[in-house]
């Protein structure tokens, strides 16, 4: 594969792979607002390894929530949805909630609630930028074909 059929598969699997199996699985009238959630949280986590090529996860999912995700805590959102969420099948300082976005990122008693539509879009949002950066900034390319020579990504053969 030539640099750019790599660059365009990572866009493909991302967007339609990876964002497109959360946001096909909201659309569903039973609720799995938790799986949505996780695989939120691991599309940030595997974003982040191409963005930032490097093996420290904590550090790289930090910091993709603090370039792409501003309104976010970047260390409540990685102790609560990647390592409590994920791992644990818990959540500490979050409440999860769908179909309430007014009350999207309110603090109530303690706890930020994070709406899922709210998030799902927020988190498209971040998509897009780094995929337009990884067509147009030579750095960011680099750290995505160089990630891809160790974990490719997925992909379906036909």
């Amino acid at each position: 594969m030539t640099d750019e059929q790599i660059i365009d598969q990572i866009a493909h699997s991302f967007t339609n792979y990876n964002l497109r199996d959360i946001q096909e699985i909201n659309k569903n009238q039973l609720d799995f607002t938790i799986a949505e959630f996780i695989l939120c949280s691991c599309l940030i986590d595997q974003i982040s390894g191409f963005r930032y090529n490097t093996d420290k996860v904590g550090k790289r999912y930090k910091q993709f929530v603090i370039d792409y995700l501003p309104n976010y805590d970047p260390d409540q959102l990685y102790d609560n949805l990647r390592n409590k969420l994920v791992h644990n099948y818990s959540v500490g300082s979050y409440a999860l909630t769908r179909k309430a976005p007014h009350s999207h990122l309110q603090k109530i008693n303690g706890v930020t609630y994070l709406n899922l539509e709210n998030f799902i879009l927020e988190l498209k949002s971040a998509l897009d930028k780094y995929i337009n950066e990884l067509r147009n900034d030579a750095a960011i390319r680099q750290m995505a074909l160089s990630w891809f020579t160790e974990y490719r990504i997925l992909a379906l053969t036909s």
